[in-house]
């Protein structure tokens, strides 16, 4: 698979106003729900896929669930009377003796999603001045008397939820179907290579089949997986928690409609680090691939920090009401999460090539602190000091900025700089060993191929075209051919600034 740098690119790419209609269809755009679960609030879906992370009851699994009550679905040649597969919030949302008020009176559900773009008299296509600068149509679902009004304007979308039951082994829900002996197996299929591999590539595990079994007994029919690896044949009932769960989520999401609505609830059930790294990639892919919007919630900090900041929501449920942040770093939701019992350092730094430049300062010379660490690149040397004060005074997490050039660190703040004088593309392009590398790798010769007068933040993208490779991987290979003719005492203060704010 593609790394997430990558995909994340292309999605973003594909996620603009102009394209993300005729890529995502009519994707889910934003969010309001008021009295229902106790949850009042706004969410936005700014990118493909949406991670929503939480403290235990703050409201995750409600938003999820309530994403898929804003369609409908009725498969290709049925009639609009036929459609069953969908959900409506009773699904959810029981209202019993057990709990008679898990909504308010005036409890209702107001969404916004894409729909198609038109063209004016002059053949230029027209958007709406929604906020989202792409054409989109609102609806409302509320409660009226003892009902629920405005189901019958949903759009049309194959809604699938994995919800935390989809996670528990059949041998352990103590269906009989599943355990007895005389339970057969009546039709088989396999799965597809694409899903087979993908599952070898997330759990690291070299299966040779995969398949669904239809089983039965006496009159009752279920499904099974069967998966063969290392000349042995053997059911869900025999496989690992995670292994078995994931094999058919993963079938399931292939196999459906391309643009989807996928919703899972905390996929890293029963998954190792790993494996939740890997998956989360697999997301980002298959969502390039199939055009599937996807909502995930999750506590697991190796899923969210595979995401772009774009794609994170931070929800908190307090006596005042329930709140969503937008882009909370990695730094911030494990503080959160673990209540400040887990430390870590959030570093802000100028721009993306800035971030790999002390990326690669950490691994060659200080590989302890790249683990201890999340950075986050959020514009120019101002944005880099605010970042640091709004992060300090709001959300009680230790942070501290590295700007790019020595002379604009601060003695009054916790912002510090590289020790370079230039900016650091000029640093790291203009210098002996970086232009060596570039000449025998890729037969380039940095001073005859890069005029003088080019502005030295199109460095890195004019090399990506010469040398026929992509940006990061061309940035990345010149900052370590860089600090490779580097006396690491030059980063000895910057870094020792860094393990001193490493609480």
């Amino acid at each position: 698979m593609e790394n997430s740098e990558k995909l994340v690119s292309k999605l973003r790419n594909m996620y603009t106003p102009e394209k993300l209609y005729d890529n995502f269809g009519n994707v889910l755009l934003n969010l309001e729900v008021q009295g229902i679960r106790g949850v009042s609030a706004s969410c936005s879906f700014d990118f493909p896929i949406t991670v929503i992370i939480g403290k235990n009851g703050s409201g995750k699994s409600t938003l999820a669930q309530l994403a898929l009550c804003c369609y409908r679905y009725k498969p290709e040649g049925d009639s609009p009377y036929s459609a069953k597969d969908y959900y409506n919030l009773g699904n959810f949302f029981i209202k019993s003796n057990l709990d008679p008020t898990p909504y308010t009176r005036d409890a209702k559900l107001m969404y916004t999603y894409a729909i198609p773009s038109k063209e004016d008299s002059n053949g230029q296509l027209t958007f709406s001045d929604y906020i989202y600068s792409c054409p989109a149509k609102t609806n409302t679902i509320q409660k009226i008397n003892s009902d629920w009004g405005g189901y019958k304007r949903r759009p049309d979308r194959r809604c699938i939820y994995f919800g935390m039951g989809f996670f528990v082994p059949h041998h352990e829900m103590g269906d009989r179907i599943y355990l007895d002996p005389k339970t057969s197996i009546s039709r088989e299929r396999s799965f597809s290579q694409v899903s087979i591999n993908k599952s070898i590539d997330i759990l690291g595990t070299p299966y040779n089949t995969v398949e669904v079994a239809t089983i039965i007994n006496q009159s009752k029919e279920a499904e099974m997986s069967f998966a063969s690896r290392f000349g042995a044949k053997y059911s869900e009932n025999h496989m690992g928690c995670g292994e078995g769960r994931l094999i058919r989520m993963i079938d399931a999401i292939e196999n459906a409609p391309d643009r989807s609505l996928v919703v899972i609830e905390e996929p890293e059930t029963a998954l190792h680090q790993d494996a939740q790294y890997n998956l989360a990639v697999y997301f980002l892919e298959v969502c390039k691939r199939k055009k599937h919007q996807i909502i995930i919630t999750t506590h697991s900090p190796a899923i969210v920090e595979a995401m772009p900041m774009e794609a994170r929501k931070k929800i908190q449920r307090t006596s005042q009401g329930t709140t969503i942040e937008n882009n909370p770093t990695i730094a911030e939701i494990v503080s959160d999460l673990s209540n400040g019992h887990k430390k870590s350092l959030l570093i802000y730094v100028e721009d993306a090539f800035s971030k790999r430049i002390l990326i690669e300062i950490l691994r060659q010379f200080a590989p302890e602190l790249l683990r201890a660490v999340s950075i986050a690149d959020v514009g120019n040397k101002d944005d880099v000091l605010q970042a640091v004060r709004y992060t300090i005074k709001h959300t009680g997490v230790s942070a501290i900025g590295i700007r790019d050039e020595a002379p604009t660190a601060s003695n009054d703040e916790p912002i510090f700089a590289y020790p370079f004088v230039n900016a650091p593309e000029k640093e790291i392009f203009h210098n002996l060993k970086t232009q060596e590398y570039l000449l025998k790798q890729y037969k380039i010769d940095f001073r005859e191929e890069i005029p003088p007068s080019e502005d030295h933040h199109n460095y890195s993208e004019s090399l990506s075209k010469k040398c026929r490779i992509d940006k990061s991987t061309i940035e990345t290979q010149c900052i370590q051919a860089y600090l490779a003719g580097q006396d690491y005492t030059v980063f000895d203060p910057l870094l020792s600034k860094i393990k001193e704010n490493c609480k």
